[in-house]
């Protein structure tokens, strides 16, 4: 992608000014960036990617990409899992993952333990 073409584009341009002048007006260097600045940061992120759009405006990569909605929701939580342990003689060997790519893996040799408590935990 070409960098030069980037830094023109009329909308980053327009908020890094918004920017320059909020910086140049401000009563203290410790007050807190305006929501309406943060806002117009995270929409061209979308278009610019959050390093460019970080490192144009001078704003920290972490916060501004907290404040990045991601682009389509997140999987929720099935409601209802249903386990037949009856099938679970010797060996037994259990994953489960979330929506946010952790995963949980458990196995054994001997009686499978309770683990309503610990399911519950890890998809909550």
């Amino acid at each position: 992608m070409n960098t030069a073409a980037i830094i023109r584009s009329p909308q980053l341009s327009a908020v890094k000014e918004q920017f320059e002048n909020w910086r140049s007006n401000r009563i203290s260097n410790r007050e807190p960036i305006p929501q309406p600045l943060w806002q117009s940061a995270a929409d061209l992120c979308r278009a610019h990617g959050i390093t460019h759009v970080s490192r144009t405006l001078r704003l920290s990569y972490a916060e501004l990409k907290k404040r990045v909605s991601p682009a389509e929701p997140a999987a929720t939580a099935p409601e209802f899992m249903e386990l037949d342990i009856g099938c679970f003689a010797g060996q037994w060997h259990l994953e489960c993952d979330r929506a946010d790519g952790a995963r949980l893996r458990l196995s054994g040799s001997v009686q499978m333990p309770h683990i309503e408590n610990m399911l519950g935990a890890f998809l909550s």
